[in-house]
């Protein structure tokens, strides 16, 4: 039986599978295609179709042999950023309506004076206050109005809204009143979809909890309709076992769950990525690696520390705050197809507007005529215009030529050949400086990390991008233009619980805190057994979200166990210091903490996440023309570029490296090594 994996970008789509078809030998097939953002349900089933053929066989005999599919979408993502989510109201405590636009009444950069705040996703006229109240402690101080209720649905009729958001004061302490508003909306307003502030982050800060419930009340009617298109297409192909859907944290769930907070998946493909660099760390034994992913759209970063990701339980997507456990990932436009202009000024700005894969950049031939980092680096000999997504795309360098000689050369005065260099410098110095945002930084030391490559470009600025951050090795694995959806082939099932609790040291009492964690593992297990996980093969970890009496944001501790005993409070109390004292280099022992949320992690375990090898099929090296810019050297050189069957156990820059859905520079002054078959490491000579 195979295993499928499909990760939804905002250029291509990524399809990887393994397995055995009709008991034949195990094979490992990926494939990449543009994605159809017109119809996202109709390209993956092309996708499929093509990935049969691989298979040699149609799509309904693949999906008769596979045993799981896994799917990484930014669909979720694409709708919050381009601001087509639905129509959302937002029903709110009275006099708070506004908590949303005040936001936390600072910039986000507080030294810029002229920073655009991002518009609110509801306009006022649709914050609807609702009379009731509840206090800190859980206690109904107002009944709940159910007149006011039902006139903001009435409000809401007259303005056809599809979502409505709830989110009253407290009701992480106290949802009964969010509750009761769902009921009645679900009696005035039947088809309107209602998310729950104490469903979706029941949790401390108003604002940030608002703005995490509105954005899942907008974007999660538009994935329910997608992932009903997809289940409807695949069950016309025989498909009637479960979906698999990538959630932020890096597992897996299902469509029912996302079909009620779509905002799980946001970060779901580049999830994928972290999840296949936490696996490669373990199989290499690793415990510093970065994973640099270009794709077509944006570039993204994914750290790995101690063999282990770190999830972040707030992050900003758009500049808005999403309280929900998430990978920390740091994106940025420099993708294959960000968009390359000159300002008035005569500066060079690559991204982070992106040509996606329709018109695509110039060089598809498809409509489009602005220049991108894919036209300069076919410009640049750095790309074969006849193996382009395995050679199913031609290029023209014609086009491409066209584009940066009017949108680029010209302005500047320069030759096309410099115009390309100067593209491919700036999008280099791009990356890493994006690099030193998630190293130095935030104290790291890059030169304990190892890069690895991911996406289609990446491995033709990786070696420079090294270089210059004194990075000690590159990694590059077969997989690496597919690695987000081969990633997704060794993600866990998983569930992540939230729950705000307060509790200072000096209020100590272990059994109010062991009894929030039995009712949260209670839960927990109820979602596991939905996704049918085995109960044997379950792990649960408990993370406290703590910080000193007075400070403004928390640090995670993760504990070791889930019942605690009157003594457990010296040792929570040790972990804590040491950890600050880690992240901060400093303690204050002598400051009393408070534990303000709790965070319940639970997954399968015994997932493998195995290795592609390189292709067996012999082709011919040829030689290619690059710039000395390029490759380091003196002079413009010719250069051997060699296919992946025909790596020797060491290549010396310069030199190419040809996969079917990638390319790898060697510069001067680099050589290229085996790890292991699939594994190729590229390191400085020294």
């Amino acid at each position: 039986m195979l295993d499928i994996a499909i990760d939804t970008g905002g250029t291509f789509t990524d399809y990887t599978s393994i397995g055995s078809l009709n008991d034949d030998e195990e094979k490992k097939i990926f494939i990449k295609n543009p994605t159809n953002h017109e119809n996202p349900t109709q390209g993956i089933i092309e996708g499929l179709k093509q990935l049969a053929d691989s298979w040699g066989c149609d799509l309904g005999t693949l999906l008769e042999n596979t045993n799981k599919i896994s799917h990484g979408t930014t669909l979720a993502l694409n709708a919050l950023l381009e601001k087509k989510g639905v129509k959302t109201a937002l029903f709110t405590t009275e006099g708070f309506r506004d908590a949303l636009e005040l936001r936390r009444s600072r910039l986000d950069n507080q030294w810029d004076i002229r920073a655009i705040t991002p518009p609110v996703l509801v306009p006022r006229r649709l914050r609807l206050p609702i009379t009731e109240r509840v206090n800190y402690r859980g206690d109904v101080i107002t009944k709940l109005d159910e007149d006011s209720v039902r006139a903001a649905c009435r409000i809401c009729r007259k303005n056809n809204i599809k979502s409505i958001a709830v989110c009253f004061l407290f009701s992480f302490m106290n949802p009964s009143h969010e509750q009761n508003v769902r009921e009645i909306i679900n009696e005035e307003l039947p088809d309107v979809f209602v998310s729950l502030s104490s469903d979706i982050s029941p949790q401390i800060r108003e604002y940030e909890r608002t703005s995490t419930t509105v954005i899942n009340a907008s974007i999660t009617p538009i994935i329910s309709t997608y992932f009903d298109r997809l289940k409807s297409e695949l069950a016309r192909y025989g498909w009637t076992k479960p979906i698999h859907i990538m959630m932020n944290s890096g597992g897996l769930s299902d469509v029912a769950t996302m079909k009620k907070i779509a905002a799980k998946s946001l970060l779901s493909g580049p999830a994928g990525g972290g999840v296949g660099n936490e696996n490669l760390s373990k199989i290499l034994d690793k415990k510093h690696m970065i994973l640099a992913d270009m794709g077509g759209t944006s570039f993204d970063l994914h750290i790995i520390d101690n063999n282990k990701t770190q999830l972040v339980p707030e992050s900003r997507i758009g500049s808005y705050p999403i309280t929900l456990p998430m990978m920390d990932i740091k994106s940025i436009g420099a993708g294959g197809g960000s968009i390359v202009r000159v300002d008035e000024s005569k500066r060079v700005h690559v991204g982070p507007e992106s040509a996606s894969s329709v018109p695509g950049p110039a060089c598809y031939n498809l409509g489009g005529d602005e220049p991108t980092i894919t036209d300069a680096l076919l410009v640049l000999n750095l790309i074969n215009e006849n193996n382009f997504l395995g050679g199913r795309l031609t290029l023209s360098k014609d086009k491409a030529i066209k584009a940066i000689e009017e949108k680029v050369a010209k302005p500047l005065d320069i030759s096309v050949i410099d115009a390309a260099v100067l593209i491919y410098m700036v999008a280099s110095q791009l990356m890493a400086d994006a690099l030193r945002l998630v190293t130095t930084k935030r104290g790291n030391d890059p030169r304990q990390y190892s890069l690895v490559t991911s996406g289609g470009a990446f491995g033709l600025f990786a070696c420079n991008i090294m270089d210059t951050l004194n990075m000690d090795e590159v990694i590059i694995p077969v997989q690496a233009p597919v690695f987000c959806s081969w990633g997704m082939l060794g993600a866990k099932r998983r569930y992540d619980g939230t729950q705000s609790f307060f509790m200072e040291k000096s209020a100590w009492d272990h059994a109010r805190l062991n009894k929030q964690v039995d009712k949260m593992l209670k839960e927990a297990n109820i979602e596991l057994d939905k996704l049918n996980v085995s109960e044997d093969n379950r792990k649960h970890e408990l993370i406290l979200e703590m910080r000193y009496i007075g400070q403004h944001h928390e640090i995670s501790i993760m504990l070791n166990k889930l019942q605690f005993e009157a003594e457990s409070v010296n040792e929570i109390d040790k972990l804590f210091h040491d950890t600050h004292n880690d992240i901060y280099q400093y303690s204050q022992k002598e400051n009393d903490w408070e534990i303000m949320n709790l965070r319940l992690e639970s997954y399968e375990e015994n997932v493998d996440n195995e290795l592609f090898e390189f292709d067996a099929n012999k082709r011919d090296s040829y030689k290619i023309n690059l710039s000395s810019k390029i490759v380091n050297t003196k002079e413009d050189s010719q250069v051997t570029v060699y296919h992946e069957c025909d790596l020797s156990e060491e290549i010396a820059g310069p030199a190419l490296v040809e996969f079917d859905y990638t390319s790898v520079l060697i510069p001067e002054g680099f050589t290229s090594k085996i790890m292991d078959d699939g594994l190729l490491s590229i390191m400085k000579n020294k």
